[in-house]
């Protein structure tokens, strides 16, 4: 029986000389493959855009076991069309990267209509966006924010059970940030205050592994995860600053994801804002 579906791209392979196997992130059954054919492609230069990364796709398919052949779509359309993301080479490195970003996050994905619609949402708003500062940070904002929808968000609250310096220096969003900076004085603050990435909270002790963060740094989570899409240019980072979230935010999620892969395009990416 055919079924209607709306899906994002997430990948395409290369199957023989005619075909495609594409994946994408489903709204109504999660992460599915389909096979498609290249020749009909070939006819029609518009079908070629259906299957680039991160397009947004309607179409048909029937998704009953098939002698393990992966179901072909058919009466495929674009249900939204990107205006300036294809065309700004800032937003389409950032799309290059979110769309690997996602195929190995969303790898075991089922059914998840507010995943979908957060991933959805979040890519429109690139398109539009026209604040560099905005489009600096991005990134950043989308990664924290999906932890929250595949269930491995961290747990930001403080209230651990040792005797913390209420007083903080980090008293501002100027200062707090800061921190991030590895040169910074504020990073030999004597604290005991640290972040267990493993377990994904603050702990009052050094966790006998390497993955977790110091005060310096630990301190700076709660404001930074409340960066959201219109206070994205709030958030005066440096360089180096972005460079360290982000290696900190793709080690979190490598360790809570299994088998989650080096991503060629993180290279790419902090060449652009290098």
């Amino acid at each position: 029986m055919q079924e209607t579906l709306r899906g994002i791209v997430l990948r395409t392979v290369k199957y023989g000389d005619t075909s495609l196997i594409v994946d994408l992130f489903t709204e109504s059954r999660g992460r599915q493959s389909f096979m498609t054919s290249t020749q009909r492609a070939k006819r029609s230069v518009r079908s070629v855009s259906f299957w680039q990364p991160l397009s947004m796709v309607e179409f048909s398919a029937d998704l009953r076991p098939n002698e393990g052949k992966l179901p072909r779509p058919t009466d495929v359309r674009t249900y939204y069309n990107y205006k300036d993301l294809p065309f700004s080479p800032v937003k389409s490195t950032l799309a290059l990267f979110l769309a690997e970003f996602l195929c190995a996050a969303l790898r075991e994905e089922k059914e998840n209509p507010p995943l979908y619609q957060y991933v959805e949402s979040s890519l429109q708003w690139l398109d539009l966006a026209d604040n560099p500062a905005a489009l600096a940070n991005f990134h950043l904002a989308f990664l924290m924010h999906l932890s929250r929808f595949i269930g491995i968000y961290p747990n930001l609250d403080v209230n651990v059970n040792h005797n913390l310096n209420h007083n903080s220096k980090l008293s501002t969003l100027n200062s707090q940030l800061s921190t991030l900076n590895p040169n910074s004085q504020l990073s030999t603050v004597n604290c005991r205050l640290y972040f267990d990435l493993l377990a994904g909270c603050y702990c009052d002790h050094q966790p006998p592994h390497a993955h977790f963060l110091r005060y310096a740094e630990a301190q700076a989570l709660p404001t930074l995860f409340r960066m959201n899409y219109p206070t994205l240019h709030l958030f005066r980072l440096s360089r180096q600053d972005r460079q360290r979230i982000l290696h900190v935010l793709n080690e979190y999620y490598r360790l809570h994801i299994p088998n989650f892969p080096e991503l060629k395009s993180l290279e790419v990416l902090k060449e652009l804002y290098s």
